[in-house]
């Protein structure tokens, strides 16, 4: 399998795809249809920007960037940031480069258009990924949420 893979775009066509991937848990089916119906337009408008690798047209992976109009900040003064979304392998393609080769590409291609910020939310598991490529812990967020 390995090197076996190709890789395109996401379309707004496989927002229902990628929404299996980001709603992969039990707990989360119920979120599906309104995760694709949100995602579909924004690939569309390209706020969304998304990579798939493929295996003889079969999706074993995929990731995508949310790009945020978040505002200019100290830090980031341009004010467009990045939400890193919906990296996925397939079980059986693990450990083959696959979400590291699709994420450093959105990576690159986002900073061409002037994005240098982005965060994301992880497993303990994809740590190690995320740092080799450039994610450091941030612990200064805090949340609130209703309802």
């Amino acid at each position: 399998m390995e090197n076996s893979w190709t890789t395109r775009e996401a379309l707004a066509s496989d927002a229902e795809l990628i929404a299996v991937h980001a709603c992969h848990r039990p707990e989360d089916e119920g979120r599906r249809a309104g995760y694709a119906e949100w995602l579909g337009p924004r690939i569309g408008s390209g706020r969304y920007l998304g990579l798939l690798a493929t295996h003889e047209e079969v999706v074993v992976g995929g990731a995508g960037v949310v790009l945020l109009d978040w505002g200019p900040t100290r830090a980031n003064p341009g004010g467009r940031m990045g939400r890193v979304a919906n990296v996925f392998t397939a079980p059986a393609w693990r450990r083959q480069g696959i979400a590291r080769s699709l994420l450093g590409r959105l990576l690159t291609h986002c900073e061409a258009l002037g994005v240098h910020e982005f965060n994301l939310g992880t497993t303990p598991e994809a740590r190690s990924l995320y740092r080799s490529l450039g994610f450091i812990d941030y612990a200064a967020e805090m949340r609130r949420r209703r309802g």
